[in-house]
């Protein structure tokens, strides 16, 4: 993987993240301690952030570091397999319950 690609993933991951908390820039910035314009520059791929500030980062959208670095496609797939999941274990579920309740009317 390119030092480009590197750049851009964190990028559209920081994006992601932050949107999904539903803050803005500043407000990131202030929840991690850092300043807005160091939240903007990565996001605008003009500042390669230390380590700390990763750290710190990740901490307030409590998330683990290496997320900020997973391709998009990759993270799609897994947030897919994860609703697979769910929608598996609700199927189950509900065919243990209706057998349950198929038992007892017997």
């Amino acid at each position: 993987m390119e030092s480009q690609e590197l750049r851009e993933n964190l990028s559209q991951n920081l994006k992601k993240y932050r949107k999904r908390k539903n803050w803005s820039q500043f407000e990131l910035a202030e929840k991690a301690e850092i300043s807005e314009q160091t939240i903007n520059s990565i996001e605008g791929l003009r500042l390669w952030p230390s380590d700390k500030t990763l750290t710190k980062i990740a901490n307030v959208l409590e998330i683990e570091i290496y997320k900020l670095f997973v391709p998009q496609k990759l993270s799609l797939q897994s947030e897919s397999i994860e609703e697979l999941k769910h929608a598996v274990v609700k199927t189950v579920e509900g065919l243990v319950h209706n057998t349950l309740q198929y038992w007892k009317r017997r």
